[in-house]
């Protein structure tokens, strides 16, 4: 049995398999006519979360298989996609995809993984905390002068947000990249300064505690709107941003948020 000390945990690996079991009740074609037994969904569940797996995102088909029968057709999701952090980690826009059975009786899934297939170039996301930064205004007024590119106005738009991406872009990575890590490596100088306060005060460790508690506090705060506007995040606090709990949420958070596809509302397919 696959659990948190085997030691392939520590790797990237996907379950994809025939499990003979819903997880949830509208996996079942009937669930609002029939009462489905709870028992194998609960043991199925509790499996998963001992083996620190979760569901991977899917598209396409709602379920795997069909009891082949025509005077009572039931279908069901019991074919299922499981992975585990470091697999969402390593690739963030894997899905499964539920395809036709053709001559099977149930559903082919295979594992799309695009990022190991092509590189996109990463799209610039302007993040809320950058405008707390005292440089900010300043780097905007310095980035922004499309009276000097020649063009229509469409042209001049584009080409001053592409200026100014260059330089939020340099903020964002020279007094914020790994804000997590520098909230915690701040706190540590908060925490030796005010040991040395309450056991030596003095002027120089007084005034030194100001200044670095204050810069704490800035990075606390872009910190708390990084992980709300990234992850949507609608719990947090001092005592939760630590834990592994919290960050295994934000993770699965962003991994379950991705879009894969979109469709178009006429389209029966899936």
């Amino acid at each position: 049995m696959l659990n948190s000390t085997t030691p392939i945990v520590n790797h990237p690996w996907a379950i994809l398999g025939d499990f003979n079991q819903i997880i949830r009740s509208v996996h079942h074609s009937n669930s609002q006519d029939l009462e489905v037994d709870v028992s194998g969904m609960e043991n199925l569940n509790l499996a998963t979360q001992k083996a620190e797996i979760f569901e991977a995102q899917y598209k396409g088909l709602s379920f795997t298989w069909w009891n082949n029968q025509e005077a009572t057709p039931i279908s069901k999701k019991i074919n299922h996609a499981f992975i585990n952090q470091e697999w969402a980690n390593k690739f963030p826009d894997g899905f499964a995809e539920f395809l036709e059975p053709h001559q099977s009786d149930h559903a082919p899934w295979p594992f799309r993984l695009p990022s190991a297939q092509r590189r996109v170039p990463k799209p610039f996301k302007f993040f809320n905390h950058i405008v707390d930064h005292p440089l900010f205004e300043d780097t905007v007024r310095a980035a922004w002068h499309p009276e000097e590119i020649i063009g229509i106005c469409l042209f001049k738009l584009v080409r001053s947000l592409k200026l100014l991406e260059k330089e939020l872009r340099r903020i964002n990575k020279t007094h914020y990249s790994g804000i997590s890590q520098r909230v915690k490596d701040q706190g540590e100088i908060v925490s030796q300064l005010q040991r040395r306060l309450l056991t030596q005060p003095g002027p120089q460790p007084a005034v030194q505690e100001h200044e670095a508690r204050a810069k704490w506090q800035i990075l606390a705060k872009a910190e708390e709107k990084f992980y709300h506007q990234r992850f949507r995040v609608q719990w947090y606090d001092l005592g939760d941003r630590s834990t592994t709990f919290y960050h295994k949420t934000v993770d699965q958070r962003a991994a379950q948020n991705h879009i894969h596809s979109c469709r178009w509302i006429l389209d029966k397919r899936y």
